[in-house]
């Protein structure tokens, strides 16, 4: 699955909040959102549009991720879904830091 983001900013206090919280979990669930888009390669792209703190408490602590795909609650997808969910830099894949569409 091909999971993207745009948000670049972490504050790690939050992380080792979150890293508190997650204590004693084997497994987390993470929604991401249909984009009904592609990337260069032709595969299927989802946003995740919050978590991204939890997700790297999760990796930090070896905890398992599940990605969960849904719709985007306001039923946004393509183009408006990226404009409206973007954060603070170019989307990127959450796993690689590389860039989606450059």
């Amino acid at each position: 699955m091909k999971v993207i983001s745009s948000q670049r900013y972490i504050n790690w206090d939050i992380v080792a909040e979150k890293m508190a919280e997650l204590e004693g979990e084997t497994k987390i669930e993470i929604v991401v959102w249909e984009t009904g888009l592609q990337d260069l390669d032709g595969e299927d792209v989802y946003v995740m549009g919050d978590k991204h703190h939890t997700r790297l408490a999760a990796i930090k602590l070896g905890i398992e991720i599940e990605y969960v795909i849904d719709e985007h609650p306001e039923g946004l997808t393509g183009e408006d879904l990226l404009e409206q969910s973007w954060i603070d830099s170019d989307w990127r894949y959450i796993d690689t830091d590389i860039p989606v569409w450059q």
